[in-house]
């Protein structure tokens, strides 16, 4: 069974799937095939794969061995690198194959076809998976690197600038240090510093970061 899925990063009304869907209804026509479902997904860019209820889904309930997954953007699987390559990974231990439309090899349709039934060609669709891991990787590894290097740099020149780093130092209340002062004196009597906090109405964590 062939299915596609199209994923959208907003709640907006104004932004569609449409390109998506184009892009796919002119590749199944192009192939000579019919999809047997679209899915459809609005949901943050910032959610996981694993955690995005379509998707989800179609992984766990709809697809079976053989099945083809045909996506316009292989960034659709997931929301960032490392996403997508656990994905990857996880379709091709499923035994579906992917399509992904924007990927030389990964968007030749013969290839793909051939290898849900000959199992000689199953290597060569493996061999391409197994490269796109590889370049997802080394892009998502330089990535990491260039975000560290972009930190450093930039804490860098605010210590240049004589700008002090970390948390900012939390500024007390009068109110607070008064109350505190009866609290520690025993004004209140003998009450824990759980009481103490309910009676100045903060969490216990929030006066401990107090005290």
């Amino acid at each position: 069974m062939i299915f596609g899925y199209m994923r959208i990063s907003t709640t907006k009304d104004t932004q569609t799937t449409q390109r998506q869907r184009l892009a796919l209804e002119n590749y199944a026509k192009e192939n000579n095939f019919k999809f047997n479902e679209i899915k459809e997904e609005r949901v943050s860019d910032t959610v996981k794969a694993e955690n995005r209820e379509v998707y989800k889904d179609l992984k766990n309930k709809t697809l079976r061995v053989n099945d083809i997954l045909i996506i316009t953007d292989l960034d659709r699987l997931g929301r960032n690198a490392d996403d997508v390559i656990a994905e990857l990974k996880d379709l091709k231990s499923k035994g579906i194959k992917v399509v992904s439309l924007d990927i030389p090899y990964m968007n030749e349709w013969e290839k793909v076809t051939d290898a849900t039934k000959y199992k000689n060609n199953d290597s060569m669709y493996d061999m391409i998976i197994d490269l796109v891991i590889t370049l997802k990787s080394y892009m998502a590894q330089q990535e990491r690197e260039k975000t560290v290097q972009r930190i450093n740099q930039g804490l860098a020149v605010a210590r240049a600038k004589g700008k002090r780093l970390g948390r900012p130092s939390v500024k007390l209340s009068k109110d607070f240090i008064k109350e505190y002062a009866k609290f520690k004196s025993g004004a209140y009597g003998n009450i824990s510093a759980t009481q103490f906090s309910k009676m100045l109405g903060i969490g216990r964590s929030t006066l401990y970061k107090h005290m």
